[in-house]
């Protein structure tokens, strides 16, 4: 199978972009968000201790930790949450090629799985764009802020720790020698979806199954 993963920092427009460059080429999407429901019931505190928790602790607990933590947990729970993808991945089927979208796709995880430099790329905001969008992003955001003792302080651990996290993932990828695009808001989810598919090398043609 034909596989390309979009991976990068939240807020990026990954999903966006890879609605419009699926609808464009005739690709299978798999969304790591829109997979995560199926796996939460089934995830134990044994085989997936960190996902675990961030699914079984009040919104107040989670965000009221310092930064620096927040970073340590959520790359450990993206390396647990990129095992699963991983294997829901390799039972699709191979009849489209098929574009793998989502925040945990870690580069250390997904390297191995890269059929060849170009069919991974890595997104990310910059702190600017991060911080002015993210509370634009739909009423689930202030829903979960709501669910804290300090929203405020809640919503700054949240972004320093989404900003700290892009940082990190754009290092991981470049040290292995992985692309990384850099998204600040200067550009439409079109524009953005095109220099994607110039990177991954579909520019006037779509990728073959």
């Amino acid at each position: 199978m034909n596989i390309y993963w979009l991976g990068g920092s939240p807020c990026s427009g990954k999903s966006s972009m890879a609605a419009l460059l699926a609808e464009r080429y005739g690709l299978r999407v798999y969304s790591v968000d829109a997979s995560l429901g199926k796996h939460v019931p089934h995830l134990t505190a044994a085989r997936q201790p960190v996902l675990y928790k961030w699914h079984n602790t009040p919104w107040n607990d989670l965000w009221m930790q310092p930064p620096d933590l927040l970073l340590a947990e959520v790359t450990a729970a993206y390396a647990e949450h990129c095992s699963l993808v991983i294997e829901d991945v390799a039972a699709l089927p191979t009849d489209r090629p098929l574009l793998v979208e989502g925040t945990c796709l870690l580069p250390a995880c997904v390297l191995p799985h890269l059929a060849g430099p170009r069919h991974g790329l890595w997104v990310v905001s910059t702190e600017a764009f991060q911080r002015m969008q993210y509370p634009q992003r739909g009423a689930w955001v202030q829903g979960i802020l709501q669910q804290c003792a300090d929203p405020d302080s809640a919503l700054r651990n949240w972004m320093d720790r989404d900003v700290t996290f892009a940082r990190w993932v754009a290092d991981e990828a470049r040290a292995r020698g992985l692309r990384v695009m850099q998204v600040d808001g200067s550009r439409t989810i079109a524009q953005g979806a095109d220099e994607v598919a110039a990177d991954f090398g579909w520019s006037g043609h779509a990728p073959a199954a």
